[in-house]
């Protein structure tokens, strides 16, 4: 989610988060926030996290936030998660880390991976905490395998770099190659490398052009860009430097560093019509997402 900005109706709301037991309590005592005892339900918590998001989207900020803490009341633990996010960024509220960090802590104490995730993040980068690896690693993986997309991602490249636990390659395809299942762009992109260079497994050419491909049917740049190299050079696809020209040019649009440059040498070797028929279907392509 990224920073919006809180309108003056909101103005109550961000002096003293009147309106969301959970972000008051956030607000006035340093220890992991608490709810009345309620009937779990998580269908109803599903939903009020769904209605929550596009609150968000629509930037009703005080709906997000009463539907999120209603949804945290009903048992879904994402909700306090999603407050904590609102605090951190300062969505419809005023921005407070040490805050935001109660609330992912108790989203965290109630079983949500995604604020697993971030808290591990937190230890990763030594956010206002200690920086740890290993609590680091502890926190990612466990949310890994709670099914996390963004904390498999996390938990591969600590295997993958040795941080917080010995170096494993093995372990990092095993949790990029479950991030990469559920659809995340730079676990396909991660594991386009490692078939392409023979990073902890053989090389594979046609598998690193799947994953690649897969990352640039989401517009995604990187993937956008190594597609073009494959059809400059001719591995492991014929040369075809329309083709080339295609994924150059949407990745570039999308600002990839060296897709530009790319453009331009293949340009030299392309005739006016081609160049002309390649344009044409970068103006006509679509994301899949």
């Amino acid at each position: 989610m990224r920073p919006l900005i809180a309108s003056a109706a909101l103005a109550a709301l961000v002096s003293g988060f009147a309106c969301t037991p959970l972000l008051a309590q956030a607000q006035k005592q340093p220890e992991a926030p608490k709810t009345a005892p309620v009937k779990n339900n998580p269908a109803v918590a599903a939903d009020k996290i769904k209605a929550g998001l596009k609150a968000l989207d629509d930037k009703k900020f005080e709906e997000a936030l009463k539907l999120f803490n209603e949804a945290f009341a009903a048992g879904n633990a994402d909700g306090a998660f999603y407050l904590g996010r609102m605090v951190e960024l300062g969505v419809g509220v005023q921005g407070d880390f040490d805050k935001a960090r109660i609330l992912y802590l108790a989203a965290s104490e109630k079983g949500s991976a995604k604020a697993m995730n971030r808290l591990g993040l937190m230890h990763y980068r030594g956010e206002k905490v200690l920086q740890d690896y290993k609590v680091a690693q502890e926190l990612m993986c466990k949310a890994a395998d709670l099914g996390d997309a963004d904390a498999a991602f996390n938990c591969a490249g600590l295997f993958a770099e040795g941080k917080g636990v010995p170096k494993d390659m093995d372990k990092a395809i095993h949790w990029y190659a479950k991030a990469a299942d559920a659809g995340h762009i730079g676990a396909l992109n991660a594991l386009g490398f490692a078939y392409r260079d023979g990073i902890g497994v053989k090389s594979d050419l046609a598998k690193s052009q799947s994953y690649f491909e897969k990352a640039a049917a989401k517009g995604n740049p990187i993937g956008l860009f190594e597609l073009g190299a494959m059809f400059e050079l001719g591995k492991p696809v014929a040369r075809d430097l329309a083709k080339a020209h295609l994924y150059y040019n949407l990745a570039a649009a999308r600002q990839h560093p060296g897709a530009s440059l790319a453009i331009q040498r293949i340009s030299s070797q392309m005739s006016t019509a081609d160049i002309a028929s390649a344009q044409d279907k970068a103006r006509a392509w679509k994301a899949s997402e």
